[in-house]
């Protein structure tokens, strides 16, 4: 057969782009670069460069290290900017470094600990929640997540931290919200009190009532004398499935109602419901899915949702809709910089 008679041949695909590749490349090794800043968290290498620069042998004896191997370790987080490496093998701190620290003014040291600890193993059965829409946490643990938290004390405390880290920003935005009429506010599951704390100390004629479960209580009685207002704050344990304290002009649920399911968040709301005064608020702060491709803070939450409980991220109008179902009325949405919005609903 000549060359003018040969059979058509497929076209060669078209390359992808250096840059796409590049950019999933980043993607695919991310894993291995939060494991490594988790590594260099709970050694505390962060604290131990407080005083300056110091070799990788100083650092690992003082961590408990091996030395070869933090060195390696402490290289890569280098070339990440976790980190500076001088000419002598001395390490020393960084921007990025300095929020590792454990007395940094912000401070991520909390998230180092947790996302690259229970999460990331979490995270590791994502393939059997897409394949079953079941919680890969209670496969790979073999429990729910708070039982699981209630039993392993420093998983519990990891978390509680990591809340308490979350929290803290939002906290200042609900001390300026407007709370005219509020003279109890109940906040449902609010930890160890950070934002309830921020709204009393900017509300000195208010009371409030925190109520969680008594494993977290017992870090809330310190945050609440710090900010003051101990004595205008009483503290309830209780499972918030079963009984919420009634009689609140108010009630804030910060990072809960994500946690649950359509029908547990239904109830729980309804619970609120027949405890709030007549007339009464109910304050949901929650990150709010958004339409479109736009990255966001609410979608990567949604999958840590469905591979870690029963819940989900939900949109404006779903929240609208299971604030009906417990009998409040939609009062509206206030978005904040922090990506959580503050969703109001009253009593019907």
């Amino acid at each position: 057969m000549s060359l003018a008679t040969a059979p058509p041949t497929a076209e060669p695909a078209a390359a992808a782009p250096p840059a796409s590749r590049r950019a999933l490349a980043q993607m695919l090794v991310g894993n291995q670069v939060q494991q490594a800043i988790h590594v260099a968290a709970r050694l505390g290498i962060a604290d131990l460069l407080g005083d300056g620069p110091r070799s990788s042998g100083e650092l690992a004896a003082a961590a408990g290290a091996h030395p070869g191997a933090l060195y390696r370790l402490l290289r890569v987080l280098a070339s990440f900017g976790v980190f500076a490496e001088d000419g002598e093998r001395r390490f020393a701190l960084t921007p990025l470094a300095e929020l590792l620290r454990r007395d940094a003014p912000e401070s991520m040291r909390a998230l180092a600990l947790w996302s690259g600890g229970v999460s990331y193993q979490t995270f590791g059965g994502l393939e059997h929640s897409v394949r079953t829409g079941a919680p890969a946490f209670e496969e790979i643990f073999g429990t729910g997540f708070f039982d699981y938290l209630a039993h392993d004390q420093e998983a519990g405390a990891r978390f509680d931290d990591l809340m308490t880290w979350n929290t803290a920003p939002v906290a200042g935005v609900l001390a300026r919200y407007d709370l005219a009429g509020v003279g109890t506010i109940v906040d449902v599951g609010g930890g160890r009190g950070v934002m309830l704390a921020a709204i009393l100390s900017a509300h000195p004629a208010m009371r409030g009532v925190l109520v969680d479960h008594p494993r977290v209580l017992a870090g809330a009685r310190s945050v609440l004398e710090a900010a003051g207002v101990a004595d205008r704050c009483e503290t309830v344990g209780a499972d918030i499935s079963r009984w919420v304290p009634p009689g609140g002009d108010a009630y804030l649920l910060k990072s809960i109602v994500h946690g649950l399911d359509d029908g547990e968040a239904a109830r729980l709301l309804t619970l609120c419901r027949q405890a709030v005064r007549p007339g009464g608020r109910l304050l949901l702060v929650e990150l709010v899915m958004q339409p479109g491709n736009d990255p966001g803070p609410a979608k990567l939450m949604d999958l840590l949702m469905l591979v870690g409980c029963h819940g989900r991220e939900r949109s404006e109008e779903e929240y609208r809709e299971l604030l009906a179902a417990a009998g409040f009325g939609f009062s509206g949405i206030a978005h904040t910089r922090y990506g959580y919005s503050v969703i109001e609903g009253r009593a019907a």
